[in-house]
Parts: structure tokens; sequence; C-alpha cells
């Protein structure tokens, strides 16, 4: 709502911040990179029960499978404000190089897979701002502690496994604080991100649910009845090497393959073929179609009754139970001879759960990959189902062009 409609309606709203705005824009932003929902707004509680529902405004241009750029605008603050109507613009990507993370970045020891730092328009400390380093951006410690948290839950929802840099700046920053001269041999470079602490709600999973059915909507109406699902860019190239098919048209469906199936099935789609890491898709066997480790896990019990199923002894049941991850069992079910026949018998109960699960609605074909041991088993139908989605999908990428 427009702060001046607001007021001339009698209306009391909680005041904006810079570090309001920058938390909604990063919170979207994340989820957009980690789930591809668009939010356009966000809504951020303080302390009191005072809240601020948010617009926030996504580049396109800036989006990608590697990062994603949400702004929202500073409007409603305290008044008189310079910084009305500036852009605060938030930046979150995936590190892939820690030599490309500088040592100007702000920190959390709470947040250890994340690190923010200032881009363009955001001041630098020289000396004598309390909470914060020479050299590091003006971002306060209460403004930082929003951000981080807001990109942290959406994290959570996600495993909390990413490492993420969010990068904070305000275009016309340089041009606003030339007009303050208050603090300016503190400083440079311009505006302070600031604000009082307040919280950001997780992502819900109907926000994902909604996410997965769009992707499946855009694809049918480009002509696509057959569907390559993954819960993301996982062995995305040894899904090629083996299957011949590519990761870049495929429907993420993140941590919740059975709501994929469900939307498939709603949507009418001929068939799926479901690709993924061994340690998210081995939990379909056990009927886990929610694989967040915060939600469930049990591979090391589905490795150990199948084990036991193929004839491992009880010592080597016991030894797959003491293992930490899937790549270690593989590795020791490898040295026993057992790899094939556990995948198997793996492969047998996922294509039951998977059947179970569209109630025969639909064609289907289910793929398990390791980053060490490549290809590990297929479903029974998995070859007749590649034939389609991958004339379908080839075809796609090629109106994506």
């Amino acid at each position: 709502m427009d702060s001046n409609v607001a007021r001339n309606a009698g209306l009391i709203l909680s005041p904006l911040t810079t570090g309001d705005c920058a938390a909604a824009a990063a919170r979207a932003a994340a989820a957009c990179l980690l789930f591809r929902i668009d939010y356009e707004f966000v809504t951020i509680k303080h302390q009191g029960g005072n809240s601020r529902t948010i617009s926030v405004y996504k580049v396109e241009d800036d989006c990608d499978e590697k990062h994603a750029h949400f702004y929202a605008i500073m409007e409603g603050g305290a008044a008189p404000d310079i910084r009305e109507r500036a852009e605060i613009h938030v930046d979150v990507a995936k590190i892939t190089d820690f030599r490309k993370v500088d040592d100007s970045v702000h920190v959390d020891t709470r947040y250890g897979n994340l690190f923010i730092k200032g881009g363009e328009g955001i001041g630098v400390a020289f000396d004598g701002v309390p909470g914060i380093k020479r050299g590091e951006a003006l971002i306060e410690k209460e403004a930082r502690n929003m951000i981080f948290e807001s990109v942290a839950n959406v994290c959570e929802t996600a495993d909390g496994a990413q490492l993420l840099l969010i990068t904070v700046s305000c275009p016309e920053g340089m041009m606003i604080a030339a007009k303050q001269t208050v603090g300016q041999s503190a400083f440079a470079g311009g505006i302070t991100i600031m604000g009082e602490c307040g919280t950001v709600s997780q992502v819900h999973q109907r926000d994902i649910v909604g996410s997965i059915e769009n992707q499946i909507e855009k694809q049918m109406a480009m002509g696509v009845n057959n569907l390559i699902i993954s819960p993301g860019n996982y062995c995305a190239d040894d899904v090629y090497r083996n299957l011949h098919v590519s990761l870049n048209t495929s429907i993420y469906c993140f941590n919740f393959p059975g709501f994929a199936i469900d939307a498939a099935v709603n949507a009418g789609i001929e068939s799926i073929l479901l690709v993924g890491n061994a340690g998210k898709l081995v939990k379909l066997a056990a009927g886990i179609m929610n694989t967040n480790s915060y939600a469930s896990d049990g591979r090391r019990e589905i490795f150990a009754a199948h084990t036991a199923i193929v004839g491992g002894t009880s010592s080597q049941v016991r030894t797959v139970m003491a293992c930490v991850t899937v790549d270690e069992i593989l590795s020791l079910l490898d040295t026993w001879g057992l790899r094939e026949r556990v995948m198997a018998s793996i492969m047998n109960e996922i294509d039951r759960a998977v059947e179970n699960r569209c109630h025969g609605k639909l064609k289907f074909g289910v793929a398990l990959f390791s980053e060490a041991f490549g290809l590990l088993g297929t479903t029974k139908n998995t070859r007749n189902v590649i034939i389609k989605v991958s004339q379908d999908q080839y075809a796609l990428s090629l109106k994506l062009k």
C-alpha cells in the first residue's frame, strides 16, 4: 500500500527500513533460486507484533540456475527520509568457488553456509562504526540478522546445505549518500542498510507445490506431455551420459517427488522420468515422498534391509547401519559384491511405491545416480519411458533457444 494513501485513510503502517527491504528481497531471491517460486509480496513481523507486507520485484534478466535477483522499494519510512523511493536490490548466488568470496563479507557462526556483502551504492566502513569492521559493508547488525534469517529459513526447507552469497546493493546509493553530511568521515561509497530485527516465515509447502504445478503447466502450454522430473541439477552429466536426456528442461520437484507425481497425474501427463541422486530418491523405496532430511531419512535402514533381503550377513547389515553417507554404503556393497543385487531389490520397491502413488494413471521410469558410481539402477519401464520423454524434451529445448 502506498504510504500517502495509507496516511490519508488514517491507517498506521509499521515503519519501513532499508533492512526490511533487503530482507524481503533476499527472501524472495532465495525462494526463486532454490524453489523457482516467484513471490510478489513478503511480510516481515517486528517485535511487538507490528508487521509490514513489502512488494518485491524480480529482475528477470539476472535470474538463472546459479543466482536470483529481486528488489524492494523503500517507501513509507519515517519522514523526512532521503532514501524514500530508493531501490534496495539483493542478489542471492550459489557459491561454487570460495576463492571468489572476499574477506570483506559479513559472516555469522549461526549460518555457516551464508555470506553477505555490499554491492553498488552500499557504503564501506573506514572506522568508528559500531558492529562493523573496517572494510566491511555498512549493513548494521540487526539488519544483517534479519537478512541471514530470511535466507536461512528458505535454505532449511531445502535441506540447508546450500552455500550462498547474498549481495545487497542500491543503484542510487552514492547519490543519496552525497546528500548526507553526517558521519561521512567514518564511511564512504553509499548508504547504510539499517533497521530493527524482524522475522520472516519459512517457505510454505503450498508455495513449493504451486511452483511444481506452474513448471508443469508451462511445459504443457508448449506442447510437452512427457516430463523429466528431478530434485535438482544433481548428477546432470551422468544423467546425460547414461540416459541421453538433459536436466536443463527438467521439472524441479525439490524435496517433494510425491507432489510432483500428483501434479503430473492431475495435469493429465502421459509419462514421467524421475531421476536424481540416490541420497534423495532411495527414500522412495520406503514410500517416503517428502525427502527433506528434517522430515525423514531412512537411507541406512533401506540399504540395510535390502542387504539382508539379497543374502547379506548380519555383520554386513550392522556395518551398513553404521555408515554416514550413501556413497560410503555403496562402496561397501561394491566391495562385498552386493551392490547390483541390493540396487535391483531397491528399484523394485521404488517401482511399487511410485505405482501406488500414481494409481496407474501415468507411465513412469525412475533412475538413481551417484556422483561416485554413476547410474545405480532403474525401474522396469524406464527404457520405454525415456524414448517418449527424450523426444518431447528435445523439442522443448529447441523451442526455448
